[in-house]
């Protein structure tokens, strides 16, 4: 950004004429003559000043502009992401059986899911060794070296740092944590503790897990088979197995089964459509363009504003004047027949309550007249609007902060040349000037050494004064 770098009293002391001091009784008036002529030559100097004033004071006027349609623009890509992401919603008739989630690709309807077993998780717990382990970090199982794994019939080598029972536990959680999470627990007393290796496995299911040594010695006590989950869907008789207890229902619906139902009581889930995020996104855009709206009318009405008359602010007004009265066509489709209607002052209002019962009546056909960024309705426009007023290389608001400092950097540049003619012809001057107060200097000497001579052969008393006038 390009701003002034001469205010109007700094520019005064550089163009200021130095203090002369002179030596001869016309000193005074040299002075005045050095004033004025430096006073002459700066004037082209304060009505550039002034200009610079006027573009930088417009240039910041501009920048203000540039920040609040900026924060426009970004209400209008929230609203495109909320209608992205943000659009349905999910009830269930019994959370204590399954918690719903939506994503992407979900669409409205309504599902039933009977939990019909939560499934469990194959366990194991390793013998006590050869002695029982009192303190896991410096004793373990086994025989040192490394340990065979066995999940469900798929073997995994683990090497621990150390032959410690909590090296070999950090060791199963490194090297084989999509299987079985490891765990250290006491079986003993706290007086005489006897600490195991606890395994259990990452998902549901029926697979056995074992643990062998280097030498082969199998290292399990008791071993716990799991089972999977199982779920019956929309009254089907058929259950459908999982070995994870969350599950996908439909294309972005996925369930998390966190209790078992009551037989014969399965859990509704309805996925319907939620204008919730949509109202909430169209008042933080309502927010933005009123923001926008009183930016651009403080710029009119004899305000003294320095854009007033600027045709970036009649241009302005016409875009807030279409995305304030979108229609898409029809008086249907219009903004204003989902509530979000402009007041007489040309504020934007969402009344939260007509827009849900619009939407509500017919979701599709809002959701037709909102469009997206790139296929049409009110989003396609504002985009497309708001981007001629952004864009980084062709926004008229971009345009014109490049002329703007354009012109400032020229105006400074014309300034600092002016600045140096005035002050070299100041520094010609006063040379001139001492010149001739010398030489006026010179004559003053002479005319009083005259007088002297001539009032010593006459007897007269006449003062320099006195000569100087009958001369």
């Amino acid at each position: 950004m390009s701003t002034s770098s001469t205010s109007s009293s700094s520019l005064a002391s550089l163009v200021a004429p130095p203090t002369f001091t002179g030596v001869s009784k016309f000193a005074s008036s040299l002075q005045q003559v050095l004033t004025r002529a430096v006073g002459i030559a700066s004037l082209p100097l304060d009505s550039d000043e002034a200009g610079l004033t006027d573009l930088t004071n417009q240039q910041s006027g501009v920048q203000s502009l540039d920040t609040t349609f900026l924060s426009l623009q970004q209400s209008v890509t929230s609203l495109q992401s909320t209608l992205s992401s943000s659009l349905l919603s999910s009830s269930l008739s019994n959370a204590g059986v399954v918690n719903a989630n939506l994503a992407s690709g979900a669409s409205a309807g309504t599902y039933t899911v009977e939990v019909t077993s939560l499934g469990a998780y194959s366990t194991a717990l390793s013998d006590a060794g050869t002695s029982p382990v009192t303190d896991p970090t410096q004793s373990g199982i086994g025989a040192s070296g490394s340990f065979t794994l066995s999940v469900g019939g798929g073997d995994t080598t683990i090497t621990p740092a150390s032959g410690s029972l909590q090296d070999l536990a950090t060791a199963i959680n490194s090297q084989a944590s999509g299987q079985v999470q490891a765990s250290i627990v006491n079986v003993g007393s706290t007086s005489s503790p006897d600490y195991r290796l606890s395994l259990t496995a990452v998902n549901l299911g029926t697979a056995a897990i074992d643990l062998t040594d280097s030498s082969g010695t199998d290292l399990i006590s008791s071993s716990t088979p799991g089972s999977d989950a199982s779920y019956l869907i929309d009254g089907s008789t058929t259950p459908v197995s999982s070995a994870s207890r969350t599950v996908t229902l439909a294309p972005g619906l996925t369930l998390n089964l966190v209790g078992q139902s009551i037989s014969g009581q399965p859990t509704t889930i309805t996925v319907a459509d939620d204008p919730t995020g949509l109202a909430s996104a169209l008042s933080s855009f309502a927010t933005a363009y009123n923001s926008a709206v009183t930016a651009v009318n403080q710029n009119y009405g004899g305000s003294g504003s320095p854009l007033e008359g600027d045709s970036l602010i009649q241009e302005l007004s016409g875009v807030l004047n279409q995305l304030g009265t979108y229609s898409n066509g029809t008086p249907e489709s219009s903004l204003a027949n989902y509530g979000i209607t402009l007041d007489q002052t040309g504020n934007l209002s969402v009344d939260t309550t007509a827009f849900t019962t619009a939407v509500n009546a017919n979701f599709p056909a809002f959701l037709s007249t909102l469009g997206t960024s790139t296929t049409g309705g009110f989003l396609q426009t504002a985009t497309n609007l708001l981007s001629g007023i952004e864009d980084p290389t062709t926004g008229v608001i971009k345009t014109e902060e490049t002329d703007l400092s354009s012109q400032i950097a020229s105006q400074q540049t014309k300034i600092t040349n002016e600045q140096a003619t005035v002050n070299q012809l100041q520094t010609n001057l006063t040379a001139q000037i001492s010149q001739a107060d010398t030489a006026i200097a010179e004559l003053e000497s002479q005319v009083s050494y005259v007088t002297g001579l001539f009032a010593q052969y006459t007897g007269a008393s006449n003062t320099q004064s006195n000569g100087l006038s009958t001369l």
